[in-house]
């Protein structure tokens, strides 16, 4: 399992709100510049499928599995409890 970074856990336990795409782990100013130029400014534009695998097509495996993982655990925490 990848190591849990501060980065990860501030993105997990907040609302997305207004974020730039580039608060989620795994994407870095320089991936998210390239996503910036494809019109995904922020996080909340990265939940359509289809985004999300331009998303991962510039990070490497690392990086994308940080960024799932993320998404993953947020929609868990945020979701998941909503339709209990």
């Amino acid at each position: 399992m990848a190591m849990i970074t501060q980065k990860h856990r501030a993105f997990v336990s907040e609302p997305m709100l207004e974020k730039p795409v580039t608060a989620v782990p795994g994407i870095r100013p320089t991936l998210g510049r390239e996503l910036q130029k494809e019109g995904i400014t922020k996080v909340h534009k990265t939940r359509k499928a289809d985004v999300r695998q331009t998303l991962l097509a510039g990070a490497n495996s690392q990086q994308a599995n940080a960024c799932t993982q993320a998404l993953q655990e947020w929609t868990d925490n945020t979701l998941r409890p909503l339709c209990v």
